[in-house]
Order: C-alpha cells, then structure tokens, then sequence
C-alpha cells in the first residue's frame, strides 16, 4: 500500500500558495551559515526551522515576500507541518531562546 498523505510542502502550498513556499526556501537559504545547513530527510522542514528562527515569518515576513499571516501558518505548522519529527537542524540559538515557542508541540519547544 502506497502512503498517500502529501509531502509537508505540498501540503504547505496547497494551503498558503507555492508563492509563499517558494518564499520560505529562499529565505532559509539565505541564512545558511555552516552552522545549521543539515536539510534532513526533509528539506522543507528544514527551511520552515530556519526561517522561524530567523523570524522570517514574523517580524521580516515582508522582506521576505512571505504573505500568509503568522497566526495562520503557526496553526498549521502545529496540526501539519510534523516539525517535531524533523531529523535535520534547526537554529539552535532560536531554539534555547524560544522561538519555536506555539510552532512546535510543547514537548518539543519548551
């Protein structure tokens, strides 16, 4: 039996636009550094970390070309993006000073 459940991204898309994905790939490579590079198993995830971390849908969305709402992709990222699960890096001075904080499960971001 083949698993039919779309990819994070296209799930992503399907939901804020291909725009807005494309836009949150761009960013994330923007900010590679040598320090959080490691995509993962799933590089989207991974974009979608670093650009929270670097608030690239937040507070520089704009900069960004980013046009879905935080509240919105927050809610989604919650019930879809399974960034829990993600098997890459993240921004890890992100993560120690809570900026993951209502974007990952509880368990994950405290």
């Amino acid at each position: 039996m083949t698993d039919t459940k779309p990819s994070v991204r296209g799930h992503f898309a399907a939901t804020f636009g291909e725009d807005n994905a494309e836009a949150i790939m761009s960013a994330a490579i923007q900010h590679r550094n040598g320090m959080h590079d490691n995509r993962g198993s799933d590089p989207f995830k991974w974009a979608l970390l670093i650009a929270i971390g670097h608030e690239c849908l937040t507070r520089f969305a704009g900069d960004h070309g980013i046009t879905a709402t935080e509240d919105d992709m927050k809610a989604w990222a919650l019930e879809h993006g399974d960034l829990g699960d993600h098997d890459g890096d993240c921004d890890y001075l992100a993560l120690m000073r809570g900026a993951y904080k209502g974007w990952l499960p509880p368990e994950v971001s405290a």
